[in-house]
């Protein structure tokens, strides 16, 4: 069975979602108590929701057993647990890489001046056409046809939102995040990422690592440094990732992470596959 394993990214976290997994490794007691008990204002804080996502994504993912994938992806921070599974960095060095990303992305805006939000029922060109009148608001996450993420300043997202509307859109539905991902106002955040990626023990995956800001494999460490640094700013590609993976014959997508975003998306965007979901909602 040639399995791809799809890792989800921020947004997944919710208090409650470490329950009976060892997170001791992490050495962080305060986010094990935000894991646990919350306040869920607190633990949705990017420089706190990247590191629990993956804390207990990585967790899941050694109880799972799953190390023999074709290929291996993640959507947005999901692409760091992706290269673990991979074998390309480890989870303790990994680990660490996520709390230095999440600490540039805090910094690269004041807290609560960008957003994300979900465009439903239209398609990525028409949203595309749509921002063009919209200044400090961009396509983020094609995820697949009718499901398009836009990010960028907050204003400018709510009035996004407004035009996408009259446009036809379905609906416009805020996301559970902090910060304005997949887009310019992130530069900031690249750039102290890439000085970060160049200390960082980076092997070559030893299975296929479908990247966001490419929809296809790479391999050589230094062009992985690049388009992990490059995805701050880029769109997450993400329906074309699932058909670059299919066109390699993976017939198994496997999704192991707090809840499950990515198995009803892989579903709808090759309705032929299997799809399998691992979830800290199991334990």
């Amino acid at each position: 069975m040639p399995y791809c394993l799809i890792f989800p990214g921020q947004g997944t976290q919710f208090p409650g979602m470490s329950a009976g997994l060892d997170l001791s490794w992490t050495a962080d007691p305060a986010l094990q108590g935000l894991m646990e008990q919350g306040p869920e204002d607190v633990l949705t804080r990017t420089v706190n929701a990247q590191k629990a996502v993956y804390a207990v994504t990585a967790a899941l993912w050694e109880e799972s057993g799953l190390n023999d994938p074709l290929m291996t992806m993640g959507h947005s921070l999901g692409e760091y647990m992706a290269l673990t599974a991979a074998g390309a960095l480890s989870r303790d060095d990994c680990f660490a890489l996520v709390c230095q990303r999440a600490a540039a992305m805090d910094s690269a805006m004041p807290a609560g001046q960008g957003a994300m939000a979900a465009v439903l029922g239209l398609k990525a060109e028409e949203v595309a056409e749509a921002l063009e009148g919209v200044d400090g608001a961009w396509v983020a996450n094609l995820n697949m046809q009718g499901q398009t993420v836009i990010s960028g300043d907050r204003a400018a997202v709510e009035e996004a939102g407004r035009v996408l509307k009259g446009r036809g859109a379905k609906r416009i539905v805020p996301l559970n995040v902090g910060v304005a991902s997949h887009c310019p106002r992130m530069e900031p955040a690249r750039q102290l990422l890439s000085g970060y990626l160049r200390d960082v023990p980076l092997k070559s995956p030893r299975v296929s690592v479908v990247f966001n800001a490419t929809a296809s494999g790479e391999s050589d460490p230094e062009k992985i440094r690049t388009l992990l640094a490059d995805q701050l700013v880029k769109p997450v590609l993400w329906e074309k990732s699932v058909r670059y993976a299919r066109s390699f014959g993976v017939d198994t997508f496997i999704e192991i992470g707090p809840k499950s975003v990515l198995g009803p998306l892989v579903r709808k965007i090759a309705p032929e596959a299997n799809v399998e979901v691992i979830t800290a909602h199991g334990h």
